[in-house]
């Protein structure tokens, strides 16, 4: 037995030790389930028929089908864009990154040695230089009048990024020539005569009528006389040419023939008075035609033979009443471009005479004595010189254009001197004077005085660098300066940069030539078919000089020091040479 003080001592403690127990349950759960357990089968808490099922019809289950298939359509056209953009994005990177890739290529399967080296440095030296042509040496050499042609349209297999001499031509000068690959080249013989030609042959398409320009436009060659007639000549139905021409004897010489061709343009009842009675310039669009009379009235009319389903016109006529919202004019139809000709309508209006006209694929430019510019047609790129917005996509009235003053100090007095237009770009040369020099002489200041000021303007598209003012824009509406090349004048001692002068240009759809003052060419804008003639594929949205015409039997091409210094030469017309521009071409002939 304890003793009352061991007992005490057990109490205290087991009551000290009393936390340790006080999650023990008291019971055994297998006690507390046993009565619950039993031999039953499962019974669930609801039956089968405490549900109750929705009958749905044939035409929601196909409803509810083709949502889960318009799901997962949506689903797989997403997953597809996303595989598609990685894609791109892919190849992107790669085509970006070739050359590293091309190099870790082959560090990993070639070794690098100073072999390696020189090879990659002569291949990169191969694909830099330029393939020149070899000139037979039964050639003529470049003072032989003639044609060099170059640029799309050579089917005989010859470098096109060159002047390439056109055989036929040879010893041969001419009033005018107009490239079209879509058209035909025309030629206009010294005797007036016109003939369709490429590289490979010519054929006289018009004899006897001393034609002294000709262009083409929709199919249709319009060819302007010395009487000032514009002659009207299908250039795709030659059956329907054939059947206007008329072979007639002459009354004098009874053994020669001549040619009389009467399809004309209806100037006659289109001019207004007596002192108007024949053309004096004229020039084309794409599906339109601009002439100016002896009395410096302007006329316009729709180009082609058969009338076009579907024409639209882009206000390319400037006439209000032939509107994008009108019927397209019949062709070769006269209008009167009476806003043009008039400061207002009616009766009241003083007349304003044009001295000269420019037109490009569907726009038109116009200037007056006063030296003022007015443009009418199309302005999706800004070549009306006016701001482009969603109700000035068309223009179908003249419209004078006012940007040029933010160029020149306040007090000036511009005067517009020339025009020029081609595909989706206009050209203006404006001749800055002080204006209250100008009041004070009436009007009478000479405009020699300040042709050392003169400026020269682009706008419209210049994507392809047509514009040349050193930049490649999609729109360009407020005129911008053209980047002329410096030329070097002497000035006693000392020789004195200044801007170039412009002699004469010739603009085609989207690539330019100007002829400076010393004879030299410069161009400028696309050379996807090698346009420009030096001997690249890269094109330029400032004026770079060309290398001069490759002469028989030269040596250009055998070194490296030879290329380069053709490529850095200079090309310089002759007396009697003109070039010419066309739409995809280029080509240097002499002058009648």
């Amino acid at each position: 037995m304890l003793s009352v003080p061991f007992k005490r001592l057990a109490k205290r403690s087991l009551t000290n030790y009393r936390p340790l127990f006080k999650n023990v349950p008291k019971y055994d759960d297998a006690e507390l389930m046993a009565g619950k357990l039993n031999k039953a089968s499962y019974v669930s808490k609801r039956g089968k028929d405490s549900y109750q099922w929705v009958e749905r019809s044939a035409q929601e289950m196909e409803t509810e089908h083709n949502e889960k298939m318009a799901r997962m359509m949506k689903l797989r056209a997403a997953l597809q864009g996303i595989l598609l953009v990685a894609g791109v994005g892919v190849a992107y990177t790669a085509y970006m990154q070739w050359p590293q890739i091309q190099g870790w290529w082959l560090a990993e399967n070639s070794k690098l040695d100073d072999n390696a080296i020189e090879l990659l440095v002569k291949q990169k030296e191969k694909r830099r230089q330029v393939e020149f042509p070899k000139i037979p040496p039964t050639e003529s050499p470049s003072t032989v009048p003639g044609v060099y042609y170059w640029g799309l349209g050579r089917n005989d297999n010859r470098n096109s990024k060159f002047p390439l001499r056109v055989s036929h031509f040879d010893n041969q000068t001419l009033r005018d020539v107009w490239l079209s690959p879509e058209n035909g080249n025309l030629a206009v013989s010294d005797k007036g005569d016109l003939y369709v030609w490429d590289t490979n042959s010519k054929t006289l398409i018009l004899p006897d009528q001393d034609i002294i320009v000709a262009k083409a436009s929709n199919g249709v060659a319009y060819a302007q006389t010395k009487k000032g007639d514009i002659l009207i000549v299908p250039l795709a139905d030659e059956k329907e040419r054939n059947r206007l021409l008329c072979m007639k004897r002459s009354w004098l010489l009874p053994w020669k023939k001549y040619c009389q061709y009467d399809f004309k343009l209806d100037t006659k009842s289109a001019f207004s008075g007596r002192s108007e009675n024949k053309v004096r310039q004229f020039d084309v669009g794409k599906d339109h035609l601009v002439f100016l009379s002896n009395a410096g009235k302007a006329y316009t009319c729709a180009t082609g033979i058969r009338e076009q389903n579907g024409a639209k016109s882009r206000g390319q006529f400037g006439v209000p009443s032939l509107s994008q919202f009108d019927p397209f004019p019949k062709c070769n139809k006269v209008y009167d471009i009476e806003l043009l000709n008039h400061n207002t309508v009616g009766n009241g209006g003083s007349a304003r005479t044009i001295e000269k006209i420019a037109c490009g694929n569907y726009h038109s430019l116009a200037l007056d004595s006063v030296g003022e510019v007015y443009s009418f047609g199309l302005n999706t790129h800004g070549q009306l010189g006016q701001p482009v917005s969603y109700d000035m996509e068309y223009i179908p009235y003249p419209k004078r254009i006012v940007g040029f003053n933010a160029h020149f100090p306040r007090d000036t007095y511009l005067k517009c001197v020339d025009i020029k237009a081609g595909g989706d770009t206009s050209f203006v040369s404006v001749v800055p004077q002080d204006i209250h020099k100008f009041f004070r002489n009436k009007g009478n200041v000479s405009l020699q005085e300040n042709l050392d000021k003169i400026t020269y303007f682009a706008f419209g598209g210049g994507i392809s660098g047509e514009l040349g003012n050193g930049n490649f824009k999609h729109c360009q509406q407020e005129p911008t300066k053209l980047k002329v090349v410096n030329d070097i004048v002497e000035n006693g001692s000392i020789a004195v940069q200044r801007p170039a002068k412009i002699e004469k240009w010739s603009c085609g759809s989207d690539h330019c030539f100007t002829e400076l003052e010393n004879h030299e060419i410069v161009a400028w804008g696309s050379n996807s078919q090698g346009q420009l003639g030096n001997g690249k594929k890269i094109k330029s949205c400032k004026p770079v000089k060309i290398p001069e015409i490759l002469e028989p039997d030269n040596e250009v091409g055998s070194t490296h020091d030879q290329m380069q210094k053709h490529l850095s030469s200079t090309l310089r017309l002759l007396p009697g040479q003109t070039i010419v521009a066309g739409e995809k071409s280029s080509c240097i002939y002499w002058e009648a």
